[in-house]
């Protein structure tokens, strides 16, 4: 394994060439209990420990999508950070945040969801304020996950993927009715100190403002 490049940033980040497959195998067992994420696309390995106000927005997203499953009745599979990879594609990642819903009926055993023999998940979440997840997106699309957000600390932002690469979209297909950018409000009072206030507020705004989802 040689090291073309070691980049150190706010979030912690370590960039890593020419690194086998089968090292990268070896580092998600070696790790698989520890806050590390690993991203690995066709011999380039990225390491990167997330920071407090990366993991905030995560689980505030979490948790607003939460609601609105809850509330519109929407059946959901959260698989969190769960690492999806693909040898022949030689790439590999872990989602910030992840859902099965419209393909949550393929998946075999949820105790181990293998891209192998199950269906992609429906939608990732990617956090951009420590790091650009723009290099993410073509593992993402190798592994056909149809629906990206992205959250850069202002806006949310749908991508859809078209083919081998993702176009914004004004809705999402996953959640249709999101309110994709009232969530970026919302996210941006991260500091509040108190999630419960928020996700509260957050669901008196949704059942006054958005008709439930009809049954389709």
């Amino acid at each position: 394994m040689s090291v073309a490049e070691a980049v150190k940033t706010e979030g912690r980040r370590l960039v890593l060439h020419d690194v086998p497959w089968a090292h990268y195998d070896a580092l998600l067992e070696l790790f698989k209990d520890r806050p590390l994420r690993l991203t690995y696309d066709r011999g380039t390995l990225e390491l990167m420990t997330p920071l407090s106000i990366h993991e905030r927005y995560k689980m505030l997203v979490g948790r607003m999508i939460d609601v609105m499953t809850l509330e519109w009745g929407i059946r959901i599979v959260a698989v969190g950070s769960t690492t999806f990879r693909s040898e022949e594609a030689r790439r590999g990642l872990e989602p910030d945040q992840c859902y099965y819903l419209a393909n949550a009926a393929g998946v075999a055993d949820w105790s181990r969801v293998d891209l192998d023999v199950d269906p992609p998940p429906d939608l990732a979440v990617e956090i951009d304020v420590t790091s650009d997840s723009a290099i993410r997106l073509g593992i993402y699309a190798a592994l056909k996950i149809p629906e990206v957000w992205r959250f850069d600390g202002e806006t949310l932002e749908v991508l859809r993927r078209e083919g081998d690469a993702y176009r914004p979209a004004p809705a999402s297909v996953a959640l249709p009715s999101a309110p994709i950018a009232e969530m970026a409000r919302f996210l941006m009072r991260y500091n509040l100190g108190d999630d419960t206030a928020l996700t509260r507020e957050f669901r008196d705004w949704l059942l006054k403002s958005i008709p439930a989802p009809e049954e389709g």
